[in-house]
């Protein structure tokens, strides 16, 4: 399985940028994310589902955000030996995550 374990990406939206933190589980044969977002994000609560390999180093996956019904959140990161970058978009507003590297 892809990028299994705990990584930590810079988060760039709208002019700021933040520290995220993202564990990609293995979840008996499903992949599955648990987020830990910034102070300034962590009230969104976000559903991830439909996660899949792209490739030989590559998860893409979608999400929802209880906050905002009805939109979808495409989510793509790709992972390199211990180096990992992506992105989400929703609504044509992109967040970047970049400079990822596994913390475990």
């Amino acid at each position: 399985m892809i990028g299994i374990g705990k990584w930590e990406a810079t988060i760039s939206v709208m002019f700021q940028k933040f520290t995220g933190k993202v564990e990609v589980i293995d979840n008996n044969g499903e992949y599955d994310f648990k987020i830990e977002l910034p102070d300034k994000l962590k009230k969104l609560k976000i559903r991830y589902y439909d996660i899949q390999e792209v490739g030989s180093d590559t998860l893409t996956g979608k999400g929802e955000i209880a906050q905002m019904p009805g939109k979808t959140v495409e989510v793509r990161a790709t992972f390199k030996g211990d180096k990992m970058e992506g992105y989400a978009k929703m609504a044509g507003v992109k967040v970047n995550f970049k400079n990822g590297h596994r913390v475990k």
